[in-house]
This record gives structure tokens, C-alpha cells and sequence, in this order.
């Protein structure tokens, strides 16, 4: 199994009443106990602080760790912060970064720095990503506890219909109003995929696996925030077959990771 939603550093609230955030080790020992062998992680600095931040402690975390996989968030290649978009690009690979991810809610405070996802899109941020096949985590949750539907699902067509042959995988803290949105996006993008934590609705799994396949369902857990068994039991007692859990579980982020170039 595969958790391609784990957080690593320090929230802005407790996760629960004891933790703030993990540490590599208390996400390795989460994972143990819940029989998850690998996980795509993400670091908190990423959308509190910076990306650059976010993505250096990542790797400093995760360094002599192979279960941990790394996920690097980006910033619109116009907002000249980088000395090359490309080569920076360029490094996260040599690294052994295999997806990334991008906050449009970048900050996440009541009045925050919002980013248009339009206009990093117009900058041609993701187009290197495309080329190499790169998944790309998009996530409008601006606060992991707010519980409500973020997604901005205009500008997430946009980004689809720049990028169809883009892998992009949509996060959310809640889907519950767009379930009857995202159905559309779904259909006219085939290369749109959901993570599985956000999908609390009654038999939320089998309605999309049922329409678009199990082929289109990441499994992530958003923990800390969420309970990693939670998020795995969602998936392991849903009405789906051997094969369909498998895919979702770890089959599909991995032919998706694996497949970059």
C-alpha cells in the first residue's frame, strides 16, 4: 500500500491533542501500524511558508528513508523566484522526486495570498511537467480543519484542458458539495484522478470506480489530519473488488510515479 497524502512538520494546529505534526519517524511508525508499506510525502512549510522551504526539508526528513517518497510543491514559474524553472525542474529529478504538487490557496489565511491558478497555468508552469509524464497534486484545501469544499473547479478546467496529457490527482478536505461537479470535470478529463481521503460521501468509491474505473482513485490519508485508518478503511470495506482495491491502494500512484520520465 501506497499513502500518497502524508504530511511531515508542524501544522498550524495540533493534529490532535498531543501532536502537532509528524517527524519521518512518527509517520514510519503511523504507517507500521497501519500496514502501509510506502508514502508520497508532503511538507507543511510548503503551503504555510514557502516551497522552497518545504521541499529542502522534505528531502532532509526523508534522507536514508526509501519509504518515503518525495513530493516537491511549486510555485508559478513567473513569479521569478526561480533562477531556472527548469533546471529546477531538472534537479527535483535528479533527486528522485517522481510528482509535485501546487497549493492554489498558497498561505491559506482568511485574507491570504491567494494564487490564480489560471494565470500559473498561462506561465507556463506545468508544461515541463507534462513532458515528463510527472503527476501533479493539485490542492485547494486552505486549512486541512476547515472541513468544506475549496475546489475552484473552473480553473481546475482550465489547468486540464492546457494539460491533457498532464496527470493531475485533485485533493480536497471535503468533497461533498461537488459531488455533483466534479462528475462533469471527471468526463471531459480523462487524465483528472481524486484521492481517496476527501470522498467521505456513502459508497463515494464505488460511484466513481463504477463510472470512470478504479483506475481514476488514489489512495492518500491526509495524515496527520486524518487517520490513516480511517482513510485505508474507506477504501479496503468498500464494495469493490480485489482487483479495483489494488489499484487504488497503490497500484495506480505507482504506474503514475513510476512512468514520469
Amino acid at each position: 500500500m501506497i499513502d500518497a497524502l502524508a504530511f511531515l512538520g508542524k501544522g498550524r494546529r495540533p493534529a490532535t491533542a498531543d501532536l502537532y505534526g509528524h517527524d519521518a519517524e512518527t509517520l514510519l511508525e503511523e504507517m507500521d501500524h497501519k500496514g502501509v508499506r510506502e508514502a508520497v510525502v508532503h511538507h507543511n512549510l510548503s503551503w504555510l511558508s514557502h516551497p522552497f522551504d518545504g521541499n529542502a526539508e522534505t528531502m532532509r526528513l526523508i534522507a536514508g528513508k526509501p519509504r518515503l517518497r518525495p513530493c516537491w510543491a511549486l510555485l508559478s514559474k513567473a513569479s521569478h523566484e526561480y533562477g531556472s524553472y527548469e533546471a529546477y525542474i531538472e534537479e527535483a529529478v535528479a533527486q528522485g522526486v517522481r510528482a509535485f504538487s501546487f497549493f492554489p490557496r498558497f498561505g491559506a489565511l482568511p485574507a491570504a495570498y491567494d494564487t490564480s491558478l489560471r494565470e500559473v497555468v498561462r506561465a507556463g508552469t506545468f508544461a515541463p511537467l507534462e513532458e515528463r509524464g510527472l503527476p501533479l497534486f493539485i490542492d485547494f484545501s486552505g486549512d486541512p480543519g476547515a472541513g468544506v469544499d475549496c475546489t475552484d473547479y473552473e480553473a481546475l478546467r482550465f489547468l486540464l484542458g492546457a494539460h491533457p496529457r498532464l496527470p493531475v490527482i485533485l485533493c480536497e478536505y471535503r468533497l461533498r458539495a461537488g459531488n455533483r461537479v466534479f462528475p462533469g470535470v471527471m468526463d471531459d478529463h480523462p487524465n483528472l484522478h481524486l484521492e481517496t481521503s476527501g470522498l467521505w460521501n456513502y459508497r463515494s468509491l464505488e460511484f466513481v470506480a463504477h463510472h470512470w474505473g478504479a483506475e481514476r482513485l488514489i489512495y492518500g490519508s491526509r495524515t496527520p489530519w486524518r487517520s490513516t485508518g480511517l482513510a485505508l478503511g474507506m477504501v479496503t470495506m468498500a464494495a469493490l473488488t480485489a482487483r479495483e482495491r489494488a489499484l487504488i491502494l497503490a497500484g495506480n500512484i505507482r504506474r503514475l510515479m513510476e512512468g514520469a520520465r
